[in-house]
Order: structure tokens, then C-alpha cells, then sequence
């Protein structure tokens, strides 16, 4: 199914089937989801959509923050070896495991990192995303200091995610940020909120 949304090569589609028969072996509870197919629409398809058609959001140093189960960071790092992505979580077991996939997956463009996005010092990213981990002024003030100028954060929500956005409003206006968001309803329901300064502003759109 993920092949009607990008071209892949055959060589990434070996590295996700490596990556799906990794997961479902891993004793780690790293995701509910062990149905192949489910598994490719729900965080495969997931992590990758919005970029069919927003490619130019990803740009530079990637990092994904609060990785989990590596998504959408591992996921994005297989289609994109062009760009560095840097896995961030605080659970070292889950670190441990995804540097394990990065290996078996040759994957030269991962760094896994064993942090809470606050704690993390020395790195500076073009492009921050996170997929269900803190509401919008949370990740804001997490991540404030991570990011480059031409920043772009794209947070994967649900439906709901205008109350978090009011919430935001004061530190969205303190810190100059402006945001889109783009909803699907299929083939997954997913919102994403995209948020950027001035310096990343000509990649919202």
C-alpha cells in the first residue's frame, strides 16, 4: 500500500520489511500494533505522508523528538539518506533497540540519543518533529533551544489540537511563530501542525 503514495526503491522497501520483522520480534512493548498491514498504514504511511506532498518541510539536521518506537525519524531516514536524522527518547531500552535497527538497516544518517529534549545540549536542528509526545507550547518551550533560525516543527496531532493551539498563543506570539495546519482524512486521520519563525516561514506553504 505505501508504494501508491511514494516511490520507493527496492532497497527501502527491504529496510522498512526489516524494520516491521524487528519490531514484531522485539520484546520491548514498543508499539500495540503487530499486524503487518496495520503496521504499514498506521506508523509507516503515518510518518511519511505529509511530505509527499511538503517535501521541503525536511531540511538539514532532522531530530525527532520522543522517537518511541522510531517514528517517524527511522522511518523518514530510510527515504531520506540525504538528510541526518537524530533520534531523541528518554527510555534507554528504546534507544538501545533503535540503534540496533539503524545498524542492522545500514543506516550511516541516524544518531539515537538517550535525552529529554530539555536536557539535550550542543545540537541544533533545521527541522524538529514529534509525533504524540507534548501538546504545542510544551514542545516549544522544550525544544526553543534546539532550533536553528530557519526552524520548522511538525507535530503530528489529531483532531482536537485547537485547544492546544490557544493555549500557545503567548508563547507563539513571544517567540514570532506562525502556523499551518494540514488535516487528512484518509487513507489515516492525522493532523499536522507546522509551526515556523520567520526564517523557516517559506516552508509552510
Amino acid at each position: 500500500m505505501i508504494e501508491n503514495y511514494y516511490k520507493f526503491t527496492e532497497k527501502q522497501l527491504e529496510q522498512i520489511a526489516l524494520f516491521y520483522e524487528m519490531h514484531e520480534q522485539a520484546t520491548l512493548n514498543l508499539t500495540a500494533i503487530k499486524d503487518k498491514k496495520m503496521f504499514y498504514v498506521k506508523h509507516v504511511l503515518d510518518s511519511f505522508l505529509l511530505y509527499t506532498e511538503r517535501v521541503k518541510l525536511l531540511k538539514g539536521d532532522v531530530a525527532d523528538i520522543g522517537t518511541g518506537g522510531g517514528f517517524p525519524g527511522m522511518v523518514l531516514a530510510i527515504m531520506y539518506p540525504e538528510l541526518k536524522f537524530t533520534l531523541v527518547d528518554s527510555i534507554a531500552k528504546k534507544c538501545k533497540f533503535l540503534t540496533e535497527c539503524a545498524n542492522a538497516l545500514e543506516l550511516g544518517n541516524v544518531e539515537v540519543i538517550v535525552s529529554r529534549s530539555e536536557d539535550l545540549k550542543g545540537k541544533k536542528f533545521s527541522t524538529i518533529l514529534s509525533r504524540g509526545v507534548a501538546k504545542v507550547e510544551q514542545m516549544i518551550k522544550y525544544t526553543w533551544h534546539l532550533s536553528e533560525s530557519d526552524c520548522v516543527w511538525v507535530l503530528y496531532k489529531g483532531e482536537n489540537v485547537s485547544e492546544e493551539l490557544e493555549t500557545a498563543q503567548n508563547i507563539m506570539k513571544k517567540r514570532k511563530l506562525e502556523f499551518i495546519n494540514v488535516r487528512y482524512e484518509t487513507p489515516i486521520q492525522r493532523t499536522y501542525t507546522i509551526l515556523a519563525g520567520s526564517g523557516g516561514s517559506s516552508r509552510l506553504y
